[in-house]
Protein backbone atom coordinates (compact mmCIF):
# COMPACT_ATOMS: atom_id res chain seq x y z
CA UNK A 1 0.00 0.00 0.00
CA UNK A 2 1.14 3.63 -0.81
CA UNK A 3 2.09 5.54 2.08
CA UNK A 4 -0.48 8.72 1.25
CA UNK A 5 -3.69 5.83 0.84
CA UNK A 6 -2.42 4.26 3.89
CA UNK A 7 -2.53 7.68 5.71
CA UNK A 8 -6.15 8.27 4.83
CA UNK A 9 -7.21 4.64 5.71
CA UNK A 10 -5.89 5.21 9.23
CA UNK A 11 -7.55 8.93 9.79
CA UNK A 12 -10.65 7.49 8.41
CA UNK A 13 -10.79 4.65 11.05
CA UNK A 14 -9.26 6.85 13.27
CA UNK A 15 -12.41 8.99 12.66
CA UNK A 16 -15.11 6.39 12.78
CA UNK A 17 -14.00 4.03 15.79
CA UNK A 18 -15.09 6.91 18.72
CA UNK A 19 -18.22 7.39 16.38
CA UNK A 20 -19.14 3.78 16.41
CA UNK A 21 -18.64 3.65 19.61
CA UNK A 22 -20.41 6.59 20.74
CA UNK A 23 -23.23 5.14 18.85
CA UNK A 24 -22.84 1.92 20.63
CA UNK A 25 -23.50 3.61 24.66
CA UNK A 26 -26.85 2.71 25.98
CA UNK A 27 -29.52 5.77 26.47
CA UNK A 28 -29.77 7.18 29.74
CA UNK A 29 -32.69 6.18 31.49
CA UNK A 30 -34.87 9.34 32.36
CA UNK A 31 -35.07 11.08 35.38
CA UNK A 32 -38.52 10.56 37.37
CA UNK A 33 -40.37 13.29 38.72
CA UNK A 34 -43.60 12.80 40.91
CA UNK A 35 -45.62 15.39 41.92
CA UNK A 36 -48.70 15.11 44.31
CA UNK A 37 -50.85 18.05 43.56
CA UNK A 38 -53.81 19.96 45.38
CA UNK A 39 -54.38 22.73 43.11
CA UNK A 40 -54.18 23.04 39.21
CA UNK A 41 -55.01 20.12 36.45
CA UNK A 42 -52.73 17.29 35.39
CA UNK A 43 -50.68 17.19 33.21
CA UNK A 44 -49.30 20.42 34.05
CA UNK A 45 -48.48 22.66 31.15
CA UNK A 46 -45.98 23.72 29.44
CA UNK A 47 -46.70 27.48 31.37
CA UNK A 48 -46.59 26.06 34.72
CA UNK A 49 -44.24 27.42 36.74
CA UNK A 50 -42.89 23.65 38.02
CA UNK A 51 -42.31 22.76 33.78
CA UNK A 52 -40.93 26.45 33.46
CA UNK A 53 -37.97 26.31 35.76
CA UNK A 54 -37.23 22.71 35.30
CA UNK A 55 -36.44 23.66 32.26
CA UNK A 56 -34.30 26.54 32.99
CA UNK A 57 -32.27 24.23 35.03
CA UNK A 58 -31.95 21.73 32.06
CA UNK A 59 -34.44 19.40 32.51
CA UNK A 60 -37.30 18.77 30.03
CA UNK A 61 -39.94 15.78 29.54
CA UNK A 62 -39.47 13.82 27.25
CA UNK A 63 -35.31 14.40 26.79
CA UNK A 64 -34.06 13.91 30.01
CA UNK A 65 -37.26 13.51 32.29
CA UNK A 66 -40.54 11.91 33.10
CA UNK A 67 -43.12 13.82 34.88
CA UNK A 68 -45.61 11.81 36.73
CA UNK A 69 -48.51 14.09 38.33
CA UNK A 70 -51.77 13.10 40.22
CA UNK A 71 -54.37 15.96 41.06
CA UNK A 72 -56.46 15.35 44.04
CA UNK A 73 -59.13 18.10 42.93
CA UNK A 74 -62.49 16.89 43.87
CA UNK A 75 -61.27 13.62 45.47
CA UNK A 76 -59.06 14.79 48.65
CA UNK A 77 -60.51 11.52 50.34
CA UNK A 78 -58.14 9.80 48.43
CA UNK A 79 -54.89 11.77 49.06
CA UNK A 80 -53.62 8.71 50.80
CA UNK A 81 -54.41 6.11 47.59
CA UNK A 82 -52.48 8.44 45.89
CA UNK A 83 -49.86 8.64 47.48
CA UNK A 84 -49.53 5.41 47.23
CA UNK A 85 -49.78 5.03 43.56
CA UNK A 86 -47.49 7.83 43.14
CA UNK A 87 -44.46 6.08 45.44
CA UNK A 88 -45.11 2.62 43.47
CA UNK A 89 -43.81 4.11 40.18
CA UNK A 90 -40.36 5.00 41.69
CA UNK A 91 -39.64 7.87 40.93
CA UNK A 92 -36.52 9.46 42.14
CA UNK A 93 -37.82 12.69 43.43
CA UNK A 94 -41.56 13.15 44.89
CA UNK A 95 -43.01 16.93 45.21
CA UNK A 96 -46.23 18.18 47.58
CA UNK A 97 -47.49 21.33 49.20
CA UNK A 98 -50.06 21.01 51.72
CA UNK A 99 -48.63 19.37 55.13
CA UNK A 100 -51.10 16.68 54.67
CA UNK A 101 -50.25 15.75 51.32
CA UNK A 102 -46.37 15.01 52.20
CA UNK A 103 -47.40 13.37 55.26
CA UNK A 104 -49.14 11.02 52.93
CA UNK A 105 -46.55 11.05 51.06
CA UNK A 106 -43.85 10.11 53.71
CA UNK A 107 -46.21 7.38 55.15
CA UNK A 108 -45.29 5.85 52.50
CA UNK A 109 -41.59 5.88 51.95
CA UNK A 110 -38.83 6.17 53.58
CA UNK A 111 -35.98 6.30 51.07
CA UNK A 112 -37.71 8.38 48.23
CA UNK A 113 -36.92 12.36 48.41
CA UNK A 114 -39.79 14.81 49.26
CA UNK A 115 -39.45 17.91 48.46
CA UNK A 116 -41.99 20.47 49.99
CA UNK A 117 -43.41 23.47 47.83
CA UNK A 118 -43.60 25.72 50.59
CA UNK A 119 -45.20 23.30 53.40
CA UNK A 120 -46.56 24.95 56.64
CA UNK A 121 -44.94 24.60 60.12
CA UNK A 122 -43.17 21.44 59.14
CA UNK A 123 -41.48 21.06 62.03
CA UNK A 124 -44.13 21.41 64.86
CA UNK A 125 -45.96 18.89 62.26
CA UNK A 126 -43.02 16.40 62.68
CA UNK A 127 -42.39 16.84 58.81
CA UNK A 128 -38.67 17.36 59.59
CA UNK A 129 -36.53 17.09 62.59
CA UNK A 130 -35.46 21.34 62.34
CA UNK A 131 -34.48 23.30 59.08
CA UNK A 132 -30.81 23.23 59.49
CA UNK A 133 -31.20 19.10 59.64
CA UNK A 134 -34.27 17.85 58.50
CA UNK A 135 -33.30 14.33 58.81
CA UNK A 136 -35.19 11.62 56.82
CA UNK A 137 -36.34 11.65 53.35
CA UNK A 138 -37.87 15.17 53.38
CA UNK A 139 -36.52 18.87 52.45
CA UNK A 140 -37.39 22.01 50.88
CA UNK A 141 -39.22 24.89 51.35
CA UNK A 142 -41.43 26.23 54.50
CA UNK A 143 -43.54 29.07 55.78
CA UNK A 144 -44.65 29.67 59.05
CA UNK A 145 -48.23 30.50 60.41
CA UNK A 146 -49.15 34.18 59.48
CA UNK A 147 -52.68 33.92 61.13
CA UNK A 148 -51.91 36.17 64.14
CA UNK A 149 -50.00 39.08 62.06
CA UNK A 150 -52.79 38.66 59.29
CA UNK A 151 -55.58 39.56 62.07
CA UNK A 152 -53.20 42.16 63.77
CA UNK A 153 -53.69 44.01 60.42
CA UNK A 154 -57.05 43.19 59.67
CA UNK A 155 -57.71 45.01 63.02
CA UNK A 156 -55.92 48.39 61.76
CA UNK A 157 -58.99 48.37 59.18
CA UNK A 158 -62.12 46.82 61.26
CA UNK A 159 -60.71 48.71 65.02
CA UNK A 160 -64.13 46.81 66.42
CA UNK A 161 -63.44 43.37 65.60
CA UNK A 162 -65.11 41.07 67.70
CA UNK A 163 -66.36 38.06 65.64
CA UNK A 164 -64.38 36.32 63.19
CA UNK A 165 -65.98 33.13 60.81
CA UNK A 166 -63.20 30.85 59.20
CA UNK A 167 -63.86 28.38 56.99
CA UNK A 168 -62.60 24.84 56.62
CA UNK A 169 -63.19 22.22 54.63
CA UNK A 170 -63.94 18.48 54.32
CA UNK A 171 -60.25 17.58 53.63
CA UNK A 172 -59.65 18.39 57.39
CA UNK A 173 -60.46 15.37 57.80
CA UNK A 174 -57.57 13.93 56.43
CA UNK A 175 -54.95 16.11 57.77
CA UNK A 176 -52.44 15.11 60.53
CA UNK A 177 -54.18 15.86 64.02
CA UNK A 178 -50.93 17.93 64.65
CA UNK A 179 -51.71 19.94 62.10
CA UNK A 180 -55.68 20.62 64.02
CA UNK A 181 -53.49 21.57 67.11
CA UNK A 182 -51.04 23.81 65.35
CA UNK A 183 -53.43 26.14 63.76
CA UNK A 184 -55.98 26.20 66.64
CA UNK A 185 -53.12 27.28 68.64
CA UNK A 186 -52.36 30.41 65.82
CA UNK A 187 -55.93 31.22 65.77
CA UNK A 188 -55.92 31.65 69.41
CA UNK A 189 -52.95 33.56 69.83
CA UNK A 190 -54.16 36.01 67.72
CA UNK A 191 -57.75 35.69 69.43
CA UNK A 192 -56.41 36.54 73.32
CA UNK A 193 -54.25 38.63 72.03
CA UNK A 194 -56.34 41.09 69.94
CA UNK A 195 -59.56 40.66 71.66
CA UNK A 196 -62.33 38.57 69.54
CA UNK A 197 -63.54 35.45 68.88
CA UNK A 198 -63.94 32.50 66.39
CA UNK A 199 -66.72 30.20 65.08
CA UNK A 200 -65.86 27.72 62.52
CA UNK A 201 -68.17 27.05 59.55
CA UNK A 202 -67.67 23.89 57.65
CA UNK A 203 -67.76 23.65 53.60
CA UNK A 204 -67.84 20.73 52.25
CA UNK A 205 -69.72 21.05 48.50
CA UNK A 206 -69.17 24.34 46.85
CA UNK A 207 -73.04 25.21 47.25
CA UNK A 208 -72.08 25.62 51.15
CA UNK A 209 -70.16 28.64 50.67
CA UNK A 210 -73.81 30.37 49.82
CA UNK A 211 -75.18 29.34 53.27
CA UNK A 212 -72.50 30.20 54.90
CA UNK A 213 -72.04 33.77 53.68
CA UNK A 214 -75.72 34.38 54.03
CA UNK A 215 -75.42 33.62 57.45
CA UNK A 216 -72.43 35.56 58.34
CA UNK A 217 -74.33 38.05 56.92
CA UNK A 218 -77.51 37.65 59.11
CA UNK A 219 -75.80 37.02 61.96
CA UNK A 220 -73.73 40.43 61.45
CA UNK A 221 -69.98 39.24 61.70
CA UNK A 222 -67.51 41.48 61.71
CA UNK A 223 -65.08 39.35 58.84
CA UNK A 224 -63.94 36.22 57.63
CA UNK A 225 -60.35 34.10 57.64
CA UNK A 226 -60.38 31.78 54.45
CA UNK A 227 -57.42 29.63 55.31
CA UNK A 228 -55.93 28.45 52.45
CA UNK A 229 -56.93 24.63 51.87
CA UNK A 230 -57.14 23.07 48.37
CA UNK A 231 -61.19 23.26 48.50
CA UNK A 232 -61.36 27.22 49.24
CA UNK A 233 -58.61 27.56 46.87
CA UNK A 234 -60.70 25.88 44.01
CA UNK A 235 -63.97 27.40 44.68
CA UNK A 236 -61.79 31.32 44.95
CA UNK A 237 -63.77 33.26 42.62
CA UNK A 238 -66.89 32.04 43.76
CA UNK A 239 -65.89 33.02 47.54
CA UNK A 240 -64.66 36.44 46.77
CA UNK A 241 -67.59 37.05 45.23
CA UNK A 242 -69.88 36.20 48.08
CA UNK A 243 -68.23 38.69 50.46
CA UNK A 244 -68.53 41.25 48.26
CA UNK A 245 -72.23 40.76 47.20
CA UNK A 246 -72.55 39.85 51.52
CA UNK A 247 -70.82 43.01 52.44
CA UNK A 248 -68.12 41.21 55.11
CA UNK A 249 -64.37 42.00 55.26
CA UNK A 250 -62.65 38.85 53.98
CA UNK A 251 -58.82 37.97 54.33
CA UNK A 252 -56.93 35.19 53.26
CA UNK A 253 -52.61 34.05 53.77
CA UNK A 254 -52.50 33.90 49.91
CA UNK A 255 -51.86 36.70 47.47
CA UNK A 256 -53.94 35.49 44.92
CA UNK A 257 -57.04 35.81 46.83
CA UNK A 258 -56.55 40.21 47.02
CA UNK A 259 -55.97 40.41 43.32
CA UNK A 260 -59.70 37.89 43.01
CA UNK A 261 -61.56 40.96 44.97
CA UNK A 262 -60.65 40.05 49.23
CA UNK A 263 -60.12 43.06 51.15
CA UNK A 264 -56.41 41.86 52.61
CA UNK A 265 -53.90 39.27 52.27
CA UNK A 266 -50.70 38.44 53.93
CA UNK A 267 -48.70 36.09 52.63
CA UNK A 268 -45.57 34.17 51.68
CA UNK A 269 -45.05 34.53 48.11
CA UNK A 270 -45.73 31.33 46.48
CA UNK A 271 -43.98 31.57 43.22
CA UNK A 272 -40.94 32.64 45.30
CA UNK A 273 -41.38 29.10 47.12
CA UNK A 274 -42.63 26.47 44.52
CA UNK A 275 -39.47 28.45 42.15
CA UNK A 276 -36.77 27.49 45.26
CA UNK A 277 -38.24 24.32 45.88
CA UNK A 278 -37.73 23.08 42.15
CA UNK A 279 -33.99 23.94 42.48
CA UNK A 280 -34.13 21.03 45.59
CA UNK A 281 -35.36 19.12 43.03
CA UNK A 282 -32.36 19.63 40.37
CA UNK A 283 -29.73 19.17 43.63
CA UNK A 284 -31.11 15.85 44.08
CA UNK A 285 -31.26 14.99 40.68
CA UNK A 286 -28.34 15.45 40.41
CA UNK A 287 -27.18 13.46 43.15
CA UNK A 288 -27.65 15.46 46.89
CA UNK A 289 -29.43 13.61 49.70
CA UNK A 290 -32.81 15.43 51.10
CA UNK A 291 -30.78 14.74 54.73
CA UNK A 292 -28.18 16.90 53.45
CA UNK A 293 -30.33 19.80 52.13
CA UNK A 294 -31.10 22.44 54.73
CA UNK A 295 -35.09 23.33 54.54
CA UNK A 296 -35.48 27.05 53.55
CA UNK A 297 -37.66 29.36 55.51
CA UNK A 298 -39.76 31.46 52.66
CA UNK A 299 -38.57 34.83 53.68
CA UNK A 300 -40.74 36.62 50.93
CA UNK A 301 -43.90 37.90 52.69
CA UNK A 302 -46.19 40.28 50.61
CA UNK A 303 -48.90 42.98 52.20
CA UNK A 304 -51.88 42.98 49.16
CA UNK A 305 -54.90 45.16 49.62
CA UNK A 306 -57.48 45.59 47.60
CA UNK A 307 -58.79 49.42 47.93
CA UNK A 308 -61.41 48.54 45.02
CA UNK A 309 -63.08 46.27 47.46
CA UNK A 310 -62.45 48.26 50.80
CA UNK A 311 -64.74 51.26 48.97
CA UNK A 312 -67.41 48.80 47.79
CA UNK A 313 -67.58 47.68 51.52
CA UNK A 314 -67.39 51.40 52.67
CA UNK A 315 -64.43 50.37 54.73
CA UNK A 316 -61.41 53.57 54.81
CA UNK A 317 -58.17 51.50 55.20
CA UNK A 318 -55.73 53.64 57.15
CA UNK A 319 -53.63 55.78 55.46
CA UNK A 320 -50.42 54.11 56.98
CA UNK A 321 -51.47 50.68 56.33
CA UNK A 322 -51.11 51.34 53.24
CA UNK A 323 -47.99 52.95 52.88
CA UNK A 324 -46.86 49.51 54.47
CA UNK A 325 -48.27 47.43 51.56
CA UNK A 326 -46.40 45.79 48.87
CA UNK A 327 -49.06 45.82 46.78
CA UNK A 328 -52.39 48.32 46.68
CA UNK A 329 -55.14 47.38 44.02
CA UNK A 330 -57.31 50.30 42.62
Amino acid sequence: MKRRAFIRLIGCLAIAWPLASYAQQPKQPLKRVGLLASIGPCPLQPDNLIVRRLGQLGWVEGQNLAFDCASAIGRIDQVRALAREMVSRRPDVLMAAPPQFVSALRQETTTIPIVMLGTWEPVRLSLITSLAKPGGNVTGVAYFGLTPKLMELLKEIVPNLRRVAYIFNVEDAYSPLKDYEVEEENRQIAARTLGFTWQGFRAAVADDYDGIFARLAGEQFDAVYIPELPFNTNNRTRICQLALRHRIPAVSGSSTWAKDGLLLTYAQDPSWSVSRAVDYVDKILRGAKPSDLPVEQAAKIDLVINLKTAKELGITVPTSLIARADEVIE
